[in-house]
């Protein structure tokens, strides 16, 4: 009996390390899911799925380039359509970074850029302030400010970067602009006129 309990141990050590060994390979079984509609369309698998896409623009801020892109998405499978932009941001040196923004949130982000145009001090009655909107997709425009050195910038950023890129208001008014544009394109083509 005593020659047995040793070998039980060892067996019991033996499928306990087989075990881990088997979780340690398990991957990501819960991928994030995709933020945006138009990022959940571009998910499906087995079917035919059409991205057009169409320019509205782009404007140099400091030592990068932003552009817009209109694009709509088409499982050919459901006729299903999706709409939205692409606001890229190639720092120089880097491959453009990428966020897709769905058409439901332009409406929401061009008041937002009219809201920040705007915004002074009376936003509070504190020193400094940081004014921020961010999209499903994690694209950040905000505003920010303080009294001690008496300026209100402005700056954007997608989820990947880690430090926004600073704008003037001039170059905040063009980025609108190319929104805007970019809006109305997508509104002839939802439409069909």
């Amino acid at each position: 009996m005593t020659m047995c309990k040793p070998k039980m141990i060892l067996i019991a050590i033996v499928l306990s390390c087989l075990s881990a060994a088997s979780r340690a390979q398990v991957t990501n079984i819960n991928p994030t899911a995709p933020a945006t509609r138009l990022e959940a369309l571009e998910t499906n698998v087995g079917v035919v799925i059409i991205m057009g896409t169409a320019p509205a623009g782009s404007i140099s801020v400091n030592a990068a380039v932003v552009s817009v892109t209109c694009k709509e998405d088409t499982d050919t499978s459901t006729n299903q359509k999706e709409y939205g932009i692409l606001v890229g941001i190639r720092q120089s040196g880097q491959p453009e970074d990428g966020t897709v923004i769905d058409y439901d949130e332009l409406e929401s982000l061009v008041n937002t850029i009219d809201y920040f145009s705007k915004i002074d001090w009376t936003v509070t009655p504190l020193t400094g302030f940081d004014a921020f909107y961010v999209t499903k997709a994690g694209f950040r425009i905000a505003a920010f400010g303080s009294k001690h050195n008496g300026t209100i910038q402005f700056a954007m950023r997608s989820n990947s970067m880690s430090k926004g890129m600073v704008l003037s208001a001039e170059q905040l008014a063009q980025f609108k602009g190319l929104i805007v544009s970019a809006q109305h394109k997508l509104d002839s083509i939802r439409t069909g006129r």
